[in-house]
């Protein structure tokens, strides 16, 4: 019966596929391709995360290049003494950003500023199995 059965879904399958016509949508190859909507096209530009400029703001100072004490809560006192910790200045500078303006390099471009679009690596162009024929070239 199993036989029957898997011979049976072998003809009609060599049937459809003598009958087929190609797709219309993908032109018989199975793939869509189109221009990328992020880079337009261009397969990179400017980052997005970092406008370009390589840099974001410090997560830690939130741009401040320094961190408050905590010790004393950023009074540089502790009761009537000064504050041991930090030495009665209040803060410290950042130590993941180093105090430089607060920024740190941004993660997404490596600090360049632009690179490969994310959404196309660089190639300008989507692209993706056509949904009408199955990336199969025939309906």
């Amino acid at each position: 019966m199993k036989r029957l059965a898997l011979f049976f879904a072998v003809i009609v399958i060599g049937v459809m596929t003598a009958n087929a016509q190609t797709c219309k949508r993908c032109g018989d190859t199975g793939v869509i391709q189109e221009k990328c909507l992020s880079c337009k096209g261009q397969g990179g530009g400017r980052c997005d995360n970092c406008n370009g400029s390589g840099t974001v703001e410090c997560y830690h100072c939130q741009g401040s290049g320094e961190l408050k004490c905590l010790s004393c809560d950023g009074t540089g006192m502790n009761g009537d003494e000064t504050c041991s910790n930090c030495g009665g200045q209040r803060t410290f500078t950042c130590e993941a950003c180093k105090g430089h303006a607060g920024s740190l390099k941004c993660s997404r471009c490596n600090g360049n500023g632009g690179g490969s679009c994310y959404n196309c690596g660089g190639s300008g162009v989507k692209q993706w199995r056509c949904p009408d024929c199955i990336a199969a070239g025939r309906i």
